[in-house]
């Protein structure tokens, strides 16, 4: 999807609705231990970027009537009626700004929250008083929000305890594929389960975009169930508002890791290894023809190779332990027609004149009440042949392509014949 990023775009409905999901997601399916309120609380003692760039800090009972409706009604319970977002700061001028920046490239290394503290503490604002909103958010626009941290930090190993409690997601440069001069490098799109370190997905493609994305995590829920929690990087594929969609419908919270923040998703990286140790020099000179031979070897692979292999980090085979913890534990799942729903590609067109619109070089038909109208056309991801109008966040109809020869003998009219046709024509009848 092509966006235009010189402006940021006024956040619609839906984009609150994902936000608020996002905050509440874990709570929707509490790990063992943990209490959906104790999660909730936990949730209210954090500051969080809202869509519109801004920051604030949400109560409990907010939280909670957000997750009550959330079950009760799904994500379309989450969008607001009415919201106003003026973003401007008042409260400070351009003298008291210079005071606050200088101030804070001095103290880089502390949160905001300490920060607007000390800057009372210390009068450098003159015995004014400013919130630690309004404070967070020109710091966030003169790009001082983020404090300087150590390079140096302390680490835990972790691991899920059940299947699909954790995904980890990321992209990995491949080998170059093609024939003589025509030769294209190949990303792997791979998503790990952290319990079993079985690969749910994986992919080869040219790119590494939106689409090959969730066409990889879209067959991996197809295949092995639902995640509770997706975890991946702040790349452009994994903060798309597609993407966080798609994880509200399904019920999975959307993790991300801080940026070049690389060992925090260590056992896909260590999976990559892998890949580059025990697969890819088994490619012949033959193989790297194609894209598609390279995906049919990758998946004989995990399936003969890795996947029935002990795992050091495990001390077992990865499919034998997602097998045993899968029997432990509830695997969610959805039908075909759910999962489409949820991971659908979108097109925005206006039906032109003569009730139809161009998608690839291809028209296609619409109603003609919609002449004029901006339609939302949406497509399964990995089959955009499938194209269907949407209203309203729901369903229509399927759409097909114009066919003009179907066409032309439906509208056609009647020949009007001429008078000497008429008059030859009774002649003839006459004749019989």
């Amino acid at each position: 999807m092509i966006e235009d990023k010189t402006t940021l775009p006024r956040p619609t409905p839906r984009d609150w609705a994902v936000f608020r999901y996002g905050l509440i997601s874990e709570a929707t399916r509490p790990r063992d231990g943990h209490s959906a309120s104790q999660i909730l609380i936990r949730v209210a003692t954090q500051q969080h970027q809202l869509p519109d760039g801004s920051m604030r800090r949400y109560s409990v009972p907010t939280l909670r009537l957000w997750l009550q409706r959330y079950l009760a009604e799904g994500l379309e319970g989450l969008m607001p009626r009415s919201r106003s977002d003026k973003g401007a700061f008042r409260a400070i001028d351009d003298d008291t700004a210079e005071a606050i920046a200088r101030y804070r490239v001095q103290h880089r290394q502390l949160s905001v929250k300490l920060f607007h503290q000390i800057l009372h503490e210390d009068g450098v604002l003159g015995g004014k008083t400013l919130c630690e909103a309004t404070l967070r958010r020109f710091l966030k626009a003169r790009g001082l929000a983020k404090p300087v941290r150590s390079p140096d930090r302390a680490r835990a190993k972790y691991e899920m305890p059940h299947p699909n409690d954790l995904w980890v997601a990321d992209f990995m440069h491949g080998p170059h594929i093609g024939t003589g001069k025509k030769r294209r490098r190949a990303i792997l799109c791979a998503i790990i389960d952290d319990h079993s370190r079985v690969i749910v997905g994986g992919r080869f493609s040219y790119t590494e975009e939106t689409a090959d994305l969730l066409h990889t995590f879209r067959d991996a829920i197809a295949t092995f169930g639902i995640p509770k929690r997706f975890y991946c990087d702040n790349g452009p594929a994994f903060t798309s508002r597609h993407l966080a969609e798609a994880c509200a419908r399904i019920g999975c919270a959307l993790l991300h890791s801080e940026p070049f923040d690389s060992p925090s998703r260590g056992k896909i990286e260590r999976y990559f290894r892998t890949v580059r140790m025990r697969f890819l020099p088994r490619l012949t000179e033959g193989d790297l023809g194609s894209i598609e031979t390279v995906q049919e070897r990758f998946d004989d692979w995990l399936r003969q190779d890795y996947h029935l292999k002990r795992h050091g980090g495990i001390a077992a085979k990865p499919l034998d332990r997602f097998l045993a913890g899968a029997e432990q534990t509830l695997i969610n799942r959805l039908s075909p027609p759910e999962i489409d729903h949820a991971f659908m590609a979108r097109l925005n067109r206006l039906v032109r004149k003569d009730a139809t619109i161009r998608i690839h070089n291809t028209f296609y038909e619409l109603p003609p009440e919609l002449i004029g109208t901006r339609v939302d056309i949406r497509f399964p991801v990995g089959r955009p042949e499938e194209l269907i109008l949407y209203r309203d966040d729901k369903p229509v109809t399927p759409i097909r392509r114009v066919d003009l020869v179907d066409n032309a003998r439906f509208h056609a009219r009647k020949v009007e014949l001429s008078y000497a046709d008429v008059i030859d024509k009774r002649a003839r009848e006459e004749r019989r």
